[in-house]
C-alpha cells in the first residue's frame, strides 16, 4: 500500500496538535504542523520534530487555528525555536487581519504570537499568510470556501472561518487576548461517564450551540492528495463546516463530499458534532484529539451521532485511552453497531493514521460524484455554491 496522507494527532492533553504529511512519489514530503496545544506540548512536540531526518525537517506550512490557549500555547514557544525558521508559509489571523484593524495595534495589545512573526530574534518578519498574499483567511460568506492548490503537493480548500466570525472577533479581540494569555483551563466537577447502553438517545441529546468567539474564528481545512482526503475540523462549528463542505459537493456536481478522515471539531463535543456535518462529508475515519482535561470531551452525544450517521463500518481514532473514551472499545458495542475503535498503545503515542493513495493524478480535484476515488487532475471551477463562492488563492508553499 501507497501512502498519500499521513496524520500524526499527538497526545497535546485537552488540545490539539497535527503533523500532517503529503508524500510525493519522488522527493521529500510536504509537511503541514496544525497548532502547538497548550503551553506543556511543546516538549514533546520538539521530540517529535527531532526525530524527523536531520536533512528532512522543513515544515511547508504552520497553520495557528484560533487563539485558544490549548492550540495556541504551544506554538509561542515554537516560533522562539529553530524550527520556526523551517517553516515556508505560517497561517493565522492575527489582530492585522480582522476587519478594520491595523498592523499596529496587535502587539500593542501583547499578542505574543503576532509579535514573533513580525520580529523574531534574527529580525526579519517570519512569512505569514503568504499564500492568501497576506491577508485574512476566510471563505467570505456562510458556505463559500476558498482552494489554494500547492504545486506537486497537497490540494487544500479552507472550509472556516467567514468573514463574518472574523468581524466579531476583530470587535472582542482584547477580551480573548486576554483570557487566552491567562489561562482559560478551569477545573470542572469530576467526569462520571455514564452508559452507553442507548446511542439513539445519546445522539438525540440537545446540546447548545457554540457561541465561543475563538472557536467561531478556527481555520478549518479538507486536505486531497493523490486520492486521499482529510477534514481538520479545528475547533469550527458543526454547521459552517457542514454548509462549506455540502456546497464543496455541490460545486463538484455530488450531493455529499465523501472524505476517508474527519479530524472532528472542538474534540468531540456535543455543540460542534452535528448531524448535518456528518451527513455533509462522510468519511471512514474519524479522529478525536482530547484526554478529557477540564471539560471531559468527548461528549458521549457527539461520538453517538458519528456511530450512528457515518457510512457502516467507521472507526474512530482515540489519541488517548481514558475512562472515558476506553468505553467506546468494549467489544460487544463495537459488535453491535459494527464499528471499530482504536487506541494508542502508551500516553505520550498519540494516533497515527496512513492514508492509501488512490491515483497519481496532480493534487487538485476535479468534480467528481465521489471525491475520495477521483482523478485529481483538474480544478473546479470559480461557481456560487449555495450562498458563498468557490474561490481561487495563489498557490502555496515551496516545492
Amino acid at each position: 500500500m501507497t501512502t498519500a496522507i499521513r496524520i500524526e494527532v499527538l497526545p497535546a492533553r485537552l488540545g490539539d496538535c497535527l503533523l500532517v504529511e503529503c508524500l510525493r512519489e519522488n522527493g521529500r514530503p510536504w509537511r503541514m504542523l496544525v497548532d502547538g496545544g497548550p503551553p506543556d506540548t511543546w516538549p514533546l512536540l520538539k521530540q517529535r520534530l527531532d526525530r524527523l531526518q536531520a536533512d528532512d525537517r522543513a515544515i511547508d506550512v504552520a497553520v495557528v487555528t484560533h487563539v485558544d490557549n490549548d492550540h495556541i500555547g504551544g506554538m509561542e514557544p515554537f516560533l522562539g525555536s529553530d524550527y520556526a525558521g523551517l517553516v515556508g508559509d505560517f497561517w493565522f489571523n492575527g489582530r492585522t487581519h480582522l476587519p478594520g484593524t491595523d498592523a499596529t495595534r496587535s502587539i500593542d495589545q501583547g499578542e505574543d504570537v503576532v509579535s514573533a512573526l513580525l520580529a523574531p530574534s534574527g529580525g526579519q518578519p517570519r512569512p505569514w499568510n503568504t499564500a492568501f498574499r497576506g491577508g485574512p483567511i476566510d471563505t467570505g460568506n456562510p458556505a463559500g470556501v476558498i482552494d489554494v492548490p500547492i504545486p506537486d503537493g497537497p490540494h487544500i480548500t479552507v472550509l472556516s472561518p467567514t468573514n463574518q466570525r472574523l468581524t466579531i472577533l476583530a470587535a472582542q479581540w482584547a477580551a480573548v487576548i486576554a483570557q487566552t494569555q491567562h489561562g482559560a483551563e478551569r477545573e470542572l466537577e469530576p467526569d462520571v461517564p455514564g452508559p452507553l447502553t442507548d446511542l439513539a438517545a445519546l445522539a438525540a441529546e440537545k446540546a447548545p450551540t457554540d457561541s465561543s468567539v475563538p472557536n467561531g474564528s478556527s481555520i478549518a481545512l479538507l486536505v486531497e492528495h493523490r486520492g486521499a482526503s482529510l477534514v481538520l475540523g479545528a475547533d469550527a462549528y458543526g454547521d459552517v463546516l457542514g454548509a462549506a463542505l455540502k456546497a464543496l459537493a455541490t460545486a463538484r456536481g455530488s450531493q455529499t463530499l465523501t472524505v476517508d478522515a474527519f479530524k472532528l471539531p472542538h474534540h468531540g463535543s456535543k455543540s460542534n458534532v452535528v448531524q448535518s456535518m456528518i451527513a455533509a462529508a462522510p468519511a471512514r475515519h474519524y479522529l478525536v484529539s482530547t484526554n478529557g482535561d477540564t471539560f471531559h470531551h468527548p461528549d458521549d452525544a457527539a461520538i453517538a451521532r458519528v456511530v450512528l450517521h457515518a457510512p457502516p463500518g467507521p472507526t474512530l481514532w482515540f489519541n488517548y485511552r481514558t475512562p472515558r473514551t476506553a468505553r467506546w472499545g468494549d467489544p460487544a458495542l463495537c459488535e453491535r453497531y459494527a464499528y471499530t475503535a482504536v487506541f494508542p498503545d502508551g500516553p505520550d503515542v498519540g494516533a497515527v493514521l496512513e492514508l492509501p493513495a488512490r491515483d497519481v493524478g496532480s493534487a487538485a480535484p476535479s468534480a467528481p460524484a465521489s471525491p475520495s476515488t477521483t482523478d485529481h487532475a483538474g480544478t473546479p471551477p470559480v461557481r456560487r455554491t449555495g450562498g458563498g463562492r468557490v474561490r481561487r488563492r495563489r498557490r502555496a508553499g515551496p516545492s
